[in-house]
């Protein structure tokens, strides 16, 4: 896969008070098939339902097989469920709605690492993804200027090793500092809503910096940009390919919204940041 063009003008600048560089993942690191985690579920009809099964190795017996609709409605009701004040974006840990809908469907007799592996197997098939251009040696540099490099993440279970893949030879434990790692699927939350830099900020705190010493790189300016500034940090829209570019521009949150970066390419984001912090 490689990027599609957006037709948007980078915009840089010097930030040399930054400590900390945080990313999401789909859309930013990755080239996503469709720009976020779970996003194509609302365009499938279903089509890669029974080939995941299979590669799971999961026999639906004389049952049917779940129908797009029915995992639809899993997770619509598990979200509805825990939706309020306190959590205005949940999110579902999708091995656990995929194991309720194949028992509401009848099928029993899957392990655990089954209905793992057809998570995952669905997602690929739905939602495929690759390295973004760049991303690795923005990952190597950043990390040798001895910044700490984090993540914030709609994600699920399967998003670390996508991760881990692509930080190659340096591996996720050593290129990101694992208090600064916050994924939707642990605190079953989802951006924009705020309990998942709550988390990371907490975190920055513990290493001794500020939120506005962290920038935070995203594709999505309500998700990223918006939700990122409402915590304080500092903020880089990424427009690297027209996949994933999400400006929302019909959203009232972005009146008066300004990133302090736009970068057509992650490595731009090096040019604006010293050698060494």
């Amino acid at each position: 896969m490689s990027p599609l063009p957006t037709g948007v003008t980078s915009r840089l600048s010097p930030m040399p008070e930054v400590r900390a560089v945080i990313f999401d993942v789909y859309g930013t690191l990755l080239i996503s098939g469709t720009g976020d985690v779970g996003a194509a579920d609302e365009k499938d009809r279903g089509g890669h339902i029974v080939p995941a099964l299979r590669a799971a190795g999961i026999d639906c017996g004389r049952a049917a097989p779940p129908t797009i609709d029915q995992l639809h409605d899993q997770i619509h009701r598990t979200n509805r469920a825990r939706e309020s004040a306190e959590c205005p974006k949940p999110e579902v840990d999708i091995v656990e709605v995929w194991r309720a809908t194949l028992l509401a469907c009848g099928i029993d007799g899957f392990s655990t690492e089954q209905c793992h592996r057809l998570a995952a197997e669905y997602e690929a098939r739905v939602n495929p993804t690759w390295p973004m251009p760049g991303a690795q040696r923005v990952l190597s540099e950043l990390h040798g200027s001895d910044r700490p490099l984090g993540i914030v993440s709609n994600a699920q279970g399967f998003t670390l090793p996508l991760v881990q893949e692509l930080a190659g030879r340096f591996g996720v434990d050593s290129v990101f500092d694992p208090n600064l790692c916050v994924f939707s699927n642990r605190y079953r939350q989802a951006k924009p809503g705020p309990r998942l830099f709550d988390v990371l900020c907490d975190g920055l705190r513990r290493a001794g910096i500020s939120p506005h010493q962290a920038i935070y790189v995203g594709n999505d300016r309500l998700n990223d940009v918006w939700a990122a500034s409402q915590a304080g940090l500092r903020t880089a829209w990424f427009v690297g390919d027209r996949r994933s570019m999400r400006d929302r521009q019909d959203d009232p949150r972005m009146q008066g919204l300004s990133e302090d970066l736009v970068l057509t390419d992650l490595r731009e984001l090096l040019d604006c940041l010293p050698e060494s912090c």
